[in-house]
C-alpha cells in the first residue's frame, strides 16, 4: 500500500497513535540492546546492565498493562490478548527477567501492527474513492465571473462551471449546458451518459464534452462518494453476530487460561512455563480469524461491483432457501417491444403502426418508442404529427392531417368517444372516433437470467416467486420461460411486502432480489435483500443488505458463493486457530518452547490465519477485468 493511500483510509489519531506504539517499541528495543552489550562487555557494569534493561522492559511493557490490567479487572472479552500479556509481563518482572518482559510485548506488539496494517490493506475502496475526489472548483457568480475556490467553500445553492476534461466536483444538477459525462467511476455504465439541464451528475464522474453549469446540491460526506465510503467503512468496522458470540465466550477463556498457566507452575515449579502458557494462549490468531475473512470478502465484493451494505449479509446468505423476485428491469431488461400487432376489422397492420408511431413521435415513454421502432422495424412509412399531447397514465394524443390519433389505455380511448370492443386487452390505438386496433408489448428477458436461475437452484434456492405489478399474462409468459414456480403478479409495493412476509411465516428464509423503488419495503423485510442493477445515489436509501451495480443477474449466484466461501474460511481460520492455541499451550507446558519462542510462533499462527483468508482474493482470478467503479480496489 503506498503511503498516500494508507493516510487517506487512517485518520489522523490513528496515524498518531501508530506512531507513538511504534515509537515506545523502537525505543525499548534499543534499550534493550544497549543493556545487553553492557552486560556482554562490560561484566563490572551488570547493575548497569540490568537498570537499562529494565527501564526496556517499563518503556515496551507499561502501555500493556495500561491496556491490559483495567480491561482484566472490567473482564472485557474483546481485549483477552492483551490481559494475558499483561499478566505475563508481571510475572516475568517478578523473576527479574528483564529480557523476556521486553520481548514478549514487544514481539507481540509488532505482530498486532502487522495485522492492522492488512487490515488496511483491504480497505483499498474507501481510499480508491477519496482519490476520485476533485480538490478544486469553479465558482461562477451572479456577473458569470469565475474564480476557482476550494471543494470546502461550497455551499448548497452555489454555482459551478466543468469544462470538457475536468473531474465533477460537486453533486448537482445541470443548469445549463449539453455534453457527455463519463460515470464509470459510479455506475459501471461503460458508455458516457448524455446530460442536459435538468439533469444529475456526481462528483468524481469526468466531463467528456460540453461546457457545463452546475448547481450544488451535495458536498462532501453528503455526495454519492461521501455515502458509499462511509457504507463500505460501516461494513469493514461491523461486527457480525457470530463475531459477538465469539466474544462473550471469550469472558470464559481467561481464566481457563489462567487455571492452565497456575496448573503449569504447580508442578513444574518453572516460572519461564508459566510466563510461556500465558503467551501462546493469547487468542491474536483467534480474533482476526473472522475479521480477516471477513475483510477479504469484502474486498472480492467490492472489485466486482457488490456493495455489501450489511455486516451481516455473508453470514444471513449461507443460509436461504426461498427466492422472491421481481421481473422488471430484474429478470427483463425493462425495455418493451411489440410483441403483435392486432388490427380491428377492415383495418392493416401497417394503419395501426402508422396511428401508433404518429401518437410516439417525441416521445420517451416506454409503450411510444416500442411503437416507433416496430413502426420502423415494419418499414411503415411515419409523418411528425403536428402536436404531440401526453395525458399521463392515460396515454398519447396527436393532431396529424386534421385527424386526431390516440394511442394508451382502451378505457381512455373510451371515454373520448372511441367505440372499442369489450375484449379488447394491450394498448390501444384509434384515428378519431375509430377503433383501428391494439398493440401487444412485451418485455424481453435478460440474457443470462436462465442461467442465474439455474445456479440459484443449484445453490440451495428450491422455491422461486415471481412478483410483479405487470399484467399477469406477461408474468405467466415469464415465469414459463424460466422455469418459476408461482407468479404473483398486479401487485402495489406492500402487496410485494405481504409476498415475503408470507414465505417468511411458513419458515422460508428469503433472498428478495428487485430493482426499483417498489421494491423497498419487500428488500427491507428480506432476509436478504439485494438490489440489482442499483444506482449508487439511490444505495445509502435503500433498503436492501447488499446493491450490485450491473444489470448482470448472473451475480446474485456469484454473491451467495462468496458469502459461502467467506463462511468456510471462517471456520477453517478458526479450526486452524484453536489447533495452534492447543498445540502451543501443550508445548509451552511441558517447556518445549521458551517465551520469546512462544511470542514468535504466536505471531507466526496470527500470519497463517491471515494468509488463509487472503486466499479469497484469488477468486474467480481477480484480473479478469479492470475494475469498472469506484467500489473496485486497485
Amino acid at each position: 500500500m503506498s503511503r498516500a493511500r494508507t493516510e487517506a483510509v487512517m485518520t489522523a489519531e490513528e496515524r498518531r497513535s501508530v506512531g507513538l506504539r511504534l515509537a515506545g517499541d523502537l525505543a525499548g528495543g534499543g534499550l534493550l540492546l544497549v543493556g545487553l552489550a553492557l552486560e556482554l562487555w562490560r561484566p563490572d557494569q551488570l547493575r548497569i546492565a540490568a537498570a537499562v534493561q529494565g527501564i526496556a522492559a517499563l518503556v515496551v511493557g507499561v502501555p500493556v498493562l495500561v491496556r491490559g490490567l483495567p480491561a482484566l479487572v472490567a473482564l472485557k472479552p474483546r481485549a483477552t490478548t492483551d490481559q494475558l500479556v499483561s499478566l505475563a509481563v508481571l510475572a516475568a518482572w517478578a523473576q527479574g527477567a528483564f529480557v523476556t518482559a521486553t520481548l514478549v510485548p514487544l514481539i507481540l506488539d509488532i505482530g498486532r501492527l502487522f495485522e492492522e496494517r492488512t487490515s488496511l490493506g483491504a480497505q483499498a475502496a474507501i481510499a480508491g474513492l477519496q482519490r476520485l475526489e476533485a480538490r478544486q472548483a469553479v465558482r461562477v457568480g451572479e456577473d458569470d465571473v469565475e474564480t476557482a475556490v476550494p471543494v470546502d467553500s461550497l455551499a448548497v445553492g452555489d454555482r459551478v462551471r466543468v469544462r470538457p476534461g475536468q473531474v465533477i466536483a460537486v453533486d448537482g444538477e445541470v443548469v445549463s449546458g449539453h455534453g457527455a459525462v463519463d460515470q464509470a467511476p459510479i455506475t459501471g455504465e461503460s458508455r458516457p451518459e448524455d446530460v442536459a439541464p435538468g439533469a444529475p451528475v456526481f462528483a468524481g464522474t469526468l466531463n467528456v464534452s460540453g461546457l457545463l453549469d452546475v448547481r450544488v446540491t451535495g458536498l462532501g460526506g453528503q455526495t454519492v462518494l461521501g455515502r458509499v465510503a462511509a457504507l463500505l467503512r460501516e461494513v469493514a468496522e461491523a461486527r457480525p453476530r457470530w463475531v459477538r458470540s465469539l466474544e462473550r465466550l471469550g469472558a470464559a477463556y481467561v481464566p481457563v487460561v489462567l487455571t492452565v498457566a497456575a496448573t503449569t507452575l504447580f508442578f513444574t515449579e518453572s516460572v519461564d512455563r508459566a510466563i510461556a502458557v500465558l503467551v501462546v494462549s493469547a487468542p491474536t490468531a483467534l480474533v482476526v480469524a473472522g475479521p480477516a475473512a471477513m475483510v477479504a470478502a469484502l474486498s472480492v465484493a467490492t472489485r466486482r461491483d457488490m456493495l455489501i451494505k450489511e455486516a451481516d449479509f455473508l453470514e444471513a446468505a449461507t443460509t436461504v432457501d426461498t427466492l422472491v423476485i421481481d421481473k422488471t428491469g430484474t429478470l427483463t431488461t425493462g425495455a418493451l417491444v411489440v410483441a403483435a400487432v392486432e388490427p380491428a376489422a377492415g383495418v392493416s397492420q401497417a394503419d395501426v403502426l402508422q396511428a401508433a408511431a404518429a401518437c410516439g413521435h417525441g416521445s420517451l415513454h416506454p409503450v411510444a418508442r416500442a411503437a416507433v421502432q416496430a413502426a420502423r422495424n415494419a418499414g411503415v412509412d411515419t409523418q411528425a404529427p403536428t402536436q404531440v399531447t401526453e395525458v399521463p397514465g392515460l396515454g398519447t394524443r396527436a393532431l396529424l392531417d386534421g385527424h386526431t390519433f390516440r394511442l394508451g389505455r382502451a378505457s381512455w380511448l373510451v371515454e373520448s368517444g372511441v367505440d372499442v370492443p369489450d375484449n379488447t386487452s394491450g394498448t390501444a390505438v384509434s384515428r378519431d372516433d375509430r377503433f383501428l386496433g391494439c398493440l401487444q408489448l412485451s418485455d424481453s428477458v435478460r440474457p443470462g437470467a436462465a442461467d442465474a436461475l439455474t445456479q440459484l437452484r443449484a445453490l440451495g434456492l428450491h422455491r422461486v416467486v415471481l412478483v410483479t405489478g405487470d399484467r399477469r399474462v406477461e408474468a405467466e409468459r415469464v415465469a414459463a420461460l424460466l422455469g418459476i414456480d408461482e407468479v404473483v403478479a398486479e401487485v402495489l409495493p406492500e402487496d410485494k411486502l405481504s409476498v415475503v412476509q408470507a414465505e417468511q411465516a411458513r419458515g422460508a428464509r428469503v433472498l428478495m432480489v428487485g430493482d426499483g423503488v417498489n421494491d423497498a419495503l419487500a428488500l427491507s423485510q428480506a432476509d436478504v435483500g439485494v438490489a440489482l442493477g442499483a444506482r449508487v445515489n439511490d444505495i445509502a436509501l435503500g433498503g436492501a443488505d447488499v446493491a450490485l451495480l450491473t444489470d448482470d443477474p448472473g451475480r446474485i449466484p456469484e454473491l451467495l458463493r462468496l458469502a459461502r466461501q467467506a463462511r468456510r474460511t471462517v471456520w477453517q481460520n478458526l479450526a486452524l486457530a484453536l489447533s495452534l492455541v492447543v498445540l502451543l499451550v501443550w508445548l509451552a507446558a511441558r517447556g518445549t518452547i521458551s517465551p520469546l519462542l512462544g511470542a514468535l510462533v504466536h505471531d507466526l499462527s496470527a500470519v497463517l490465519v491471515v494468509v488463509n483468508a487472503a486466499r479469497m482474493l484469488r477468486r474467480e482470478g481477480t484480473a479478469e477485468a479492470a475494475p469498472s467503479s469506484v467500489l473496485a480496489t486497485e
